[in-house]
């Protein structure tokens, strides 16, 4: 009976020990540096904007007045958007801060979309419109993923 209860001991310790640990969160995570960041980063401000003004142009089939439009729009964005990564405050911010920046962000994207209407004809600005509610569904559908996930964990 002793040699039974020793091997069921044994057995159960041994299972215990051969279950792979949660994927909780990675503690590096932070610490490496993201390859899609660090890509983005090297590119200049009239880089990046060429680049998406190809892309649009590829999707909205754009003609070359539209596209440089376009160019000058987007190079103005990416110029703000460098500007704030570079000057990024060492320590977290305040809530009335954080509020501040969230509504000068709405702003722009409202005078974004004001201008893209100016830009775009109706068809064009309808797709450019599905095109982003697609990229946002896509963006919720994976937070509300890694949600149910670690809800499961718990």
């Amino acid at each position: 009976m002793k040699y039974i209860l020793k091997i069921l001991v044994l057995l159960f310790s041994l299972s215990v020990f051969a279950q792979q640990p949660p994927r909780g969160m990675d503690s590096e995570r932070g610490k490496r540096p993201n390859n899609r960041m660090q890509a983005m980063k090297a590119l200049t401000p009239e880089q990046e904007a060429t680049l998406w003004t190809k892309k649009m142009t590829l999707e909205l089939d754009l003609n070359q007045n539209q596209q440089d439009q376009m160019y000058a729009l987007i190079l103005e964005k990416t110029k703000k958007i460098k500007f704030r990564m570079e000057n990024k405050p060492k320590e977290r911010p305040s809530k009335e801060e954080i509020y501040n920046i969230h509504i000068s962000r709405l702003d722009e994207a409202i005078a974004m979309k004001e201008s893209l209407k100016k830009i775009l004809n109706d068809d064009q600005f309808a797709q450019w419109e599905l095109m982003k509610n697609k990229k946002s569904f896509k963006t919720k559908d994976i937070k509300k993923r890694s949600k149910m996930k670690k809800e499961k964990r718990r």
